[in-house]
């Protein structure tokens, strides 16, 4: 009768990029994750205010390892083992440092999720 929102477990989740969103990874372990600017107030903001047509983020080593990690499809779980096994007692507290970069991702519309 009524549509219940279903719970989503975060840990349970595959999170991958959007199409409009590419990683660029630099010889230093870092990355930048490059933006296509898409919506009619940016496609007029470049057109007429002479912007970049394109959105460069720089990503510090943590963040590109995770994003990296993404277009293998695993998990959400899966890649804070990953964090926890590359980067060691340097990532630490790996679980929320993952969430809340999730969050602004997904937030900014640069995330989607597989099978959802």
């Amino acid at each position: 009768m009524f549509n219940k929102k279903k719970e989503r477990n975060l840990l349970e989740l595959v999170p991958l990029l959007a199409d409009h969103v590419e990683l660029q990874t630099k010889e230093d372990g870092k990355g930048i994750l490059n933006v296509q600017r898409s919506n009619w107030v940016e496609r007029f903001s470049i057109r007429f205010l002479k912007q970049p047509a394109v959105r460069s983020i720089q990503l510090d080593e943590y963040g590109t390892y995770a994003l990296s990690q993404m277009k293998d499809g695993a998990t959400v779980a899966d890649l804070a083992q990953r964090m926890s096994t590359h980067f060691g007692e340097d990532a630490e507290p790996v679980l929320p440092r993952l969430t809340k970069f999730i969050q602004i991702l997904e937030s900014q519309e640069w995330l989607i999720w597989k099978n959802e």
